[in-house]
C-alpha cells in the first residue's frame, strides 16, 4: 500500500515538472527576441518629421502675413507723422491727426501681443500633437520588437571648440550605446503615412536594431 502511494506521488510530481517545463518552453517561444533597451534621438525625429515641419511652416506663413500687415501700418504712421509736421501744434487738425497716429500705434501693439500669444499656443499644440504621435510610434515599434525601455539619446557630435557643446555632452545621460539606436526606424514609421512629403534626411542614426 505504501509503495502504491509513493508511486502515485512520484507520478504526480513528474507530471507537474513536465507540465511546468512545457509551459515555460511555450512562453519562451512566444516571447519576442531582441534587446529590451533601445535609444532614440527625439530631436532628430522631430527635425525629420514631415508633419511637424509642415505645421510649423503654416505658422511661419501666418507670421509672415501678419508682418506684412504691421509693415503697412508702420508706413501709414510714418506718412501721417510727415503730414503732422505741416500743421501747427495746438490746432484742431494737428490734435485730430495726432490722436489718429496714437490710436494706430496702440492698436498695432495690442495686435502684436495677441498674435504672439496665439502663435505660442499654436506652437505648443503642434509640438504636443507631433510628439504624442512619435510616442505612439515608438510604443508600437517596441511592442513588435520586444523592447521594454527607450531612452532619449543625443546623437549629435560634441564640438570641442564650443564650451556649451562640451558641457552639454558631459551632462548627457547616455555615455555609450552600441547598436541600440532606433531613430532611423522611428523616422521612417512616423513619415510612412505621408507618402507625398519630402523624404526625410536622417544622417545621425547608426543602428542594427530590427524590423
Amino acid at each position: 500500500m505504501k509503495n502504491h502511494l509513493l508511486l502515485s506521488s512520484l507520478t504526480a510530481i513528474c507530471l507537474t515538472i513536465v507540465s511546468s517545463n512545457t509551459q515555460n518552453t511555450v512562453e519562451a517561444q512566444q516571447t519576442p527576441t531582441g534587446t529590451t533597451v533601445a535609444v532614440v534621438d527625439i530631436a532628430v525625429v522631430m527635425e525629420n518629421n514631415n508633419k511637424f515641419k509642415s505645421m510649423l511652416d503654416d505658422i511661419q506663413a501666418e507670421i509672415t502675413q501678419f508682418d506684412k500687415t504691421l509693415e503697412a501700418a508702420r508706413k501709414q504712421v510714418t506718412s501721417m507723422v510727415e503730414e503732422l509736421k505741416g500743421y501747427n501744434p495746438g490746432t484742431t487738425a494737428y490734435s485730430q491727426l495726432e490722436e489718429r497716429i496714437a490710436k494706430i500705434q496702440s492698436d498695432v501693439q495690442v495686435q502684436m501681443q495677441i498674435k504672439r500669444k496665439n502663435v505660442l499656443i499654436k506652437e505648443a499644440q503642434v509640438f504636443h500633437e507631433c510628439y504624442t504621435g512619435v510616442q505612439k510610434t515608438v510604443a508600437t515599434f517596441c511592442e513588435r520588437n520586444g523592447i521594454s525601455l527607450v531612452l532619449n539619446y543625443d546623437s549629435k557630435a560634441i564640438n570641442p571648440q564650443s564650451r556649451e557643446s562640451v558641457l552639454k555632452g558631459v551632462n548627457r545621460d547616455i555615455v555609450y550605446q552600441r547598436s541600440l539606436n532606433i531613430t532611423k526606424y522611428i523616422v521612417e514609421a512616423v513619415n510612412k503615412s505621408n507618402a507625398t512629403a519630402v523624404a526625410p534626411n536622417v544622417s545621425n542614426p547608426s543602428t542594427t536594431v530590427p524590423r
